[in-house]
């Protein structure tokens, strides 16, 4: 609308809290409330098309924009959605409530820069959201604190109670880098209050850590100290992790670089079902470890890279019994994951029972720093009863079971008390042979193995397939091979082919170290019969 007139503006002054506070003001006069220090201008009359007599606030520097604004609701100018009852009452909200729907890190003075200390703000969020006095034990305090993208140096611990919930941008996006020689996380109790985390031995099943949520983000530690250390905490989650260290393959490992720990107060205070998913621990001397009464926790989807161990439960219990320490770690499951590149055991397991390992990926494992051909420790090692091992792929067994190496043992891809399940197909070509090596297997004592196998010849109708046994007698230092099977073709090959095996001592140590599973074929003139093995179940041990 154009201005078709111009009249002088008149200004008046006052305090608009003494006497009879701000008048009406003329129409275009300009009102200035000196104690409050707010501007208005009059509305004019209606008869000159004003939409209603009073005065109108201009704002000024010193206006609250939060309780000026109009409210807000979600959708208003949509219309296709009632937010309320009916779309005449839809629900508003004030825009100073709509913002502190999502809080941020930084509204406490974190910056994420990479270059200022964030220590003290960044606790300072976490403990005025889920520790303060005012709002602990309060659902609705229970909110998602939102971590940026940015690099946050922290030069001290940072203590995280029951209940918090810490969401990044994302790994490599959000990231929390510790710069003193101290863990970069550790969970508390509620009984922690703002400045004043709580011990772990003030925990009880009522107040330790639990339902803990933390994603987004990498934790970064430049010195060999703990990533995240889970003290009698349970029942939390913690997706889209990376957990990086400084330790470097060829360097000796220490107890000190772990990227998980947990612990457990006592048999009732554990630390249980906690979940790990989608997680990488990446350059530390142990990846997980636990040496207390921890169960039912669960790795899933997770990337173990450039580590001297991957999981570790119980190798620090001297004897089990004393409290806290009855059974070791036990029911946890790692699956679906991936270890590549890690120095000796990827799952070692000394005390503790009913741990699995299942549809794993092992590459480059137990090589201390070679190649899997020469490989010096076993992928996993249960040295308890109980641990399991399902369909797990070994890229050992790919690398040595077909080799015809003499000199190279067969190191064996689980050692101990274990059952396990190979997910492994092999096919190989053979013609008219007299004892010749077929495959390998480890040549470990006291221990059974079951290989399903096809044979089709490609010159005569001959297809055997069956279930090949082979058990090594620790008494007799030998290897037995028994062999059922089903044949379909001529009735003159049915019994064409034998199976022997026998222990050799390859690295000539004394001890026998790798079976030898060997072929005589009578086929006559047949150069290309080929053999598909599976070795679908079963290691198990024998007293």
């Amino acid at each position: 609308m154009a201005v078709v007139q111009i009249s002088r503006i008149q200004h008046r002054r006052g305090q608009k809290n003494t006497g009879s506070g701000l008048p009406q003001l003329a129409s275009g006069e300009l009102g200035w409330a000196i104690d409050t220090r707010e501007l208005y201008i009059g509305n004019g009359a209606v008869s000159e098309g004003a939409p209603a007599v009073g005065n109108t606030k201009i704002l000024t520097e010193f206006d609250d924009l939060f309780t000026l604004a109009r409210s807000y609701t979600y959708l208003g100018t949509e219309g296709y959605l009632n937010t309320g009852p009916d779309s005449a009452s839809p629900v508003n909200r004030t825009l100073q409530e709509r913002l502190d729907d999502r809080v941020s890190v930084k509204s406490f003075g974190a910056r994420g820069d990479g270059i200022t200390d964030d220590t003290e703000a960044f606790q300072r969020a976490i403990d005025q959201l889920y520790v303060n006095s005012a709002t602990k034990s309060n659902p609705q305090s229970r909110v998602v604190l939102h971590v940026e993208a940015g690099t946050y140096r922290i030069s001290d611990t940072l203590y995280i109670p029951p209940f918090a919930t810490v969401h990044g941008a994302g790994i490599d996006k959000t990231i929390v880098k510790q710069i003193t020689d101290v863990p970069i996380i550790r969970t508390v109790n509620g009984s922690s209050e703002p400045g004043s985390p709580a011990d772990d031995s003030s925990s009880s099943f009522e107040n330790q850590a639990r339902k803990i949520s933390m994603s987004g983000m990498t934790i970064e530690h430049t010195h060999a100290n703990t990533g995240l250390l889970l003290e009698s905490c349970r029942e939390s989650h913690f997706e889209n992790i990376k957990i990086l260290g400084n330790w470097t393959i060829g360097a000796a490992p220490t107890l000190e670089s772990v990227a998980v720990n947990l612990k457990s107060q006592s048999g009732a205070v554990e630390s249980s079902k906690n979940r790990f998913e989608n997680c990488i621990f990446e350059k530390f001397a142990y990846a997980v470890i636990s040496d207390w009464d921890v169960e039912f926790n669960q790795l899933s989807s997770c990337m173990f890279e450039t580590l001297a161990y991957g999981v570790v439960f119980g190798e620090g219990i001297a004897q089990l019994g004393s409290n806290g320490q009855n059974t070791g770690p036990s029911h946890s499951l790692i699956e679906n994951s991936q270890f590549l590149n890690v120095s000796r055991e990827a799952i070692l397991v000394s005390n503790g029972k009913f741990n699995v390992s299942k549809n794993n990926r092992f590459v480059t494992v137990g090589t201390n720093q070679g190649s899997e051909v020469n490989a010096v420790y076993p992928v996993i090692l249960y040295k308890t009863s109980s641990n399991k091992s399902l369909l797990d792929y070994f890229a050992r067994t790919e690398a040595l079971i077909s080799g015809t190496d003499a000199t190279v043992t067969y190191i064996p891809e689980i050692e101990g008390t274990a059952q396990y399940e190979l997910s492994y197909e092999h096919v190989q070509s053979f013609g008219r042979l007299q004892n010749v090596r077929l495959f390998r297997l480890p040549g470990v004592q006291n221990q059974n193995y079951e290989l399903d196998y096809t044979i089709v010849s490609n010159t005569y109708r001959a297809i055997r397939s069956g279930t090949m046994s082979v058990t090594v007698d620790a008494i007799q230092d030998n290897v037995e091979v028994t062999d059922i099977y089903d044949y379909v073709g001529d009735n003159d090959f049915i019994t064409a082919l034998d199976f022997t095996g026998r222990l050799r001592d390859t690295d000539n140590d004394g001890a026998a170290d790798t079976i030898d599973i060997r072929v005589t074929s009578r086929m006559p003139n047949d150069d290309e019969s080929t053999i598909k093995f599976t070795i679908k179940a079963k290691k198990t041990d024998t007293p």
